[in-house]
């Protein structure tokens, strides 16, 4: 870019470093809650509130670390990782489900709350 500040990237390894720490994070949150390792109920339905709040949590700390969580090539990848470990064998499925519902009411409640509660912590 010729003027202008330059795009901020993570390098894979550094993706994935920060991807294993917020999920690392969530982890803990998932524990407390009692939730074990799935956010879907008996019949399969998922949780939209819950794959927002994760979804906004992970975009909420990336902004925290002076990246933007609007461009895909960044907030993707991370959430995909973060999702892969907390969900695992899920995380195209959850991907592809925040990707359809993306102005979902549920799915954006749970952003601004997961985002809202890494900024308070």
């Amino acid at each position: 870019m010729f003027f202008g500040k330059k795009k901020k990237l993570l390098k894979d390894k550094e993706r994935r470093k920060f991807a294993d720490t917020i999920a690392g994070l969530l982890e803990v949150q998932l524990a407390v809650a009692g939730e074990g390792r799935s956010i879907e109920d008996g019949a399969g339905n998922l949780n939209r509130q819950a794959i927002g709040y994760v979804r906004g949590y992970t975009c909420c700390m990336l902004r925290s670390r002076g990246f933007n969580d609007s461009d895909p090539s960044i907030s993707v990848p991370i959430i995909y990782q973060v999702l892969k470990r907390l969900f695992p064998g899920r995380a195209i499925a959850y991907m592809k489900f925040l990707i359809d519902h993306e102005k979902d009411e549920l799915v954006l409640l749970g952003d601004v709350a997961g985002g809202q509660q890494f900024a308070d912590s």
